[in-house]
């Protein structure tokens, strides 16, 4: 009989002001209603990180950038951030801890071996003053202190010409976001690049329905390469990159492409889909932060790994598509009622996509919940689904690994 350790893990993109990735917080969980039944969850939270084999390899759910990891006040004093390599991880100082003098010294010696470290939560109490020697970022929750508080604070870091950078949590608009970035906040943390700012008049691009027309003919059951030829062809960008993009491959070696044509023909069905997604998702996301398009395609191609289950796979083939449409309403910045009568989605992936039903719906929402804590009532589409836990895992795990390899 499988023994399954009922471990999980979410990830939450930390920014900088560019909106440019510089890491995740990790957020672990023991159910897929993201709770821990635990007397003390920060312990809880410590020794999942300590017991669970995900983290056998960082890279892979970091893509190669740095993981903010909760520590507590217990693992703090048994040293546990030195499991971990300094150069991966950022040690988050949770809020609950008690200033000791055996936790401070703890501390030191951490910032001592170049250990990044944080403090989660600040709350402005003088007790963290005896940290700041050795801390490198603040995190601040907005939805628990004032914006005058933050704008002090920067103020007071700026004549102390301190070197300690501020990260704002809970960014849920971008009215936030403009906010804080007028105060010169460093590294912004929450929903906000979810949130697309609706415009009145806001309509899409000709370039913009040129690649996702792109992207719904290399997602149709049978390729047709004369028509994908017809529509790259009409940009430059997409010229350029589907050729560097062969003649870059290994597989290709002394070949060299010269035609659209010819190079899509040589990438063959499979690669071609998968090229087209890149391409057109981050030219589509050239102006919204790279994070979005990163996350459509991993979240795309989980759906495609559950839809291996053979109760999924009537609709495999439309699996990866939907997942990566999932996020044109933040990628276009119009709502999805907008994107989806934009264009012509099968009549699944816009069931999906606008009414948040059917097959499509339910891959959507099994890959989602691996992306955030704040999704609820998982568990029951677990039951529904009958997959079980380990295999979700897996391909979580698995699409992580596809996303490093292209981030």
């Amino acid at each position: 009989m499988e023994v399954i350790q009922r471990t999980f893990i979410a990830r939450q993109a930390i920014l900088d002001i560019s909106l440019k990735t510089i890491g995740y917080e990790l957020l672990f969980r023991n159910n897929l209603s993201n709770e821990f039944n635990e007397s003390s969850p920060e312990k809880a939270t410590s020794q999942v990180i300590l017991q669970n084999h995900i983290l056998g390899n960082l890279s892979d759910v970091c893509f190669g950038k740095l993981a903010f990891i909760n520590f507590d006040e217990f693992t703090l004093l048994q040293n546990s951030p030195c499991l971990f390599n300094p150069k991966t991880i950022v040690v988050e100082l949770l809020e609950t801890i008690n200033i000791t003098d055996e936790l401070v010294f703890n501390i030191s010696q951490l910032y001592e071996k170049n250990y990044i470290l944080a403090l989660d939560n600040y709350d402005f109490s003088v007790k963290w003053e005896s940290l700041f020697p050795y801390i490198s970022m603040i995190k601040v929750d907005t939805d628990k202190v004032s914006l005058n508080q933050i704008k002090g604070l920067k103020k007071r870091l700026l004549s102390a010409k301190s070197n300690i950078e501020i990260v704002a949590k809970r960014i849920e608009t971008q009215e936030q976001f403009k906010i804080l970035r007028a105060m010169e906040i460093d590294y912004y943390q929450g929903y906000f690049f979810h949130e697309p700012e609706i415009k009145s008049g806001t309509c899409v691009s000709p370039l913009k329905v040129n690649l996702i027309q792109l992207t719904l003919e290399a997602y149709k059951p049978h390729l047709d390469f004369d028509q994908l030829t017809q529509i790259i062809s009409r940009d430059v960008t997409l010229v350029s990159g589907i050729l560097k993009l062969v003649n870059g491959t290994s597989e290709c070696g002394i070949i060299k492409i010269t035609s659209i044509k010819q190079a899509i023909t040589y990438l063959g069905t499979n690669k071609i889909k998968q090229y087209v997604a890149i391409i057109s998702m981050s030219t589509l996301s050239s102006q919204s932060p790279l994070e979005v398009f990163i996350e459509s395609l991993v979240r795309g191609k989980m759906m495609e790994f559950i839809a291996e289950d053979e109760q999924f796979s009537h609709v495999k083939e439309k699996a990866f598509l939907t997942g990566v449409l999932s996020n044109l309403d933040a990628i276009l910045n119009l709502s999805m009622k907008e994107v989806v009568n934009s264009f012509p989605f099968s009549p699944d992936i816009k069931l999906a996509l606008l009414n948040q039903q059917g097959v499509l719906s339910e891959l959507l929402e099994l890959a989602k919940c691996y992306e955030t804590p704040d999704i609820k009532n998982i568990e029951g589409l677990i039951k529904v689904s009958k997959i079980p836990e380990s295999t979700l895992l897996k391909c979580y795990h698995n699409s992580l690994k596809w996303g490093a390899s292209i981030a």
